[in-house]
């Protein structure tokens, strides 16, 4: 009688969206159910894997804020898992908050895989922009008003300008841009913003803990949004959407479908 053999590993980068387990694909709840070991970023929460019924392994390979190991130290613990993983026969889920190839950082781990001739497969994921954008009732594009949207984060604005003034042209045009990561950036990216831009028609929606049940939104024009961040702080992270429609349609439209004043 012949051995059984080796059961074939496989490796799954999947997208956790936004943290709500509702918003999950379906896809991704079989590959974390079925799965052996989960390898967890810092963003995604512990009901959300709850609500998966998975029996994995959970690791927590996320980086911390001001932590001290080296983003290369991380990167090599987290390729000995994986690949270590998938040659055990085991089947392990890279999880990822958003989506994986959304300011995921997922290519710097998947060229070992792909080095080493380890297949992947890569399940797609709500990412935080388009979460806050449906959330909020915010449109990222509208007919004959907002024609495109750029996603960007605000680390890499950096010191220079170009970047700025691309975002500018792209906003005067009636483009949407969605900023991650910017909220430590915004007292550098709002003036500038607002000396290049109509910056009373530019509208900014500031959305925080996207999806969680702790979500706020805070709403003003360009030219305010310093202001009211500053009396209403909201806690990161925190997806910026800014536009000539980055409005939520509550309070967009709501002038135009207030019933007019009788003056019989």
């Amino acid at each position: 009688m012949s051995a059984a053999s080796p059961r074939t590993g496989h490796v799954a980068f999947v997208g956790a969206g936004p943290g709500d387990p509702e918003l999950l694909t379906v896809r991704a709840v079989a590959r974390l159910h079925d799965a052996d070991l989960v390898l967890r970023d810092i963003l995604v929460p512990d009901t959300l894997l709850a609500a998966t019924g998975t029996r994995a392994e959970i690791v927590d390979v996320g980086r911390l804020c001001g932590g001290e190991e080296s983003q290369a130290d991380r990167l090599a613990r987290i390729h000995e898992s994986l690949i270590g993983g998938y040659r055990a026969g085991k089947r392990v889920v890279r999880l990822k908050s958003g989506d994986s190839l959304i300011f995921g950082r997922a290519v710097e781990e998947l060229q070992l895989l792909i080095e080493e001739d380890v297949p992947f497969e890569l399940v797609p994921g709500i990412t935080a922009g388009i979460a806050a954008a449906n959330l909020a009732h915010i449109p990222l594009t509208e007919r004959h008003l907002a024609p495109s949207v750029l996603l960007c984060t605000g680390q890499t604005a950096g010191g220079g300008t170009d970047r700025i003034e691309a975002w500018a042209s792209l906003l005067r045009g009636g483009s949407t841009v969605v900023l991650y990561m910017g909220l430590k950036a915004l007292s550098r990216i709002a003036p500038r913003l607002q000396s290049a831009v109509p910056a009373d028609e530019i509208h900014v929606s500031a959305i925080s803990q996207v999806s969680s049940p702790q979500q706020q939104v805070v709403s003003a024009p360009l030219s305010r949004i310093e202001a009211e961040l500053a009396s209403h702080p909201l806690p990161m992270p925190v997806v910026f959407i800014l536009g000539l429609c980055a409005q939520p349609l509550d309070e967009r439209l709501a002038p135009a479908l207030a019933p007019q004043a009788n003056h019989e």
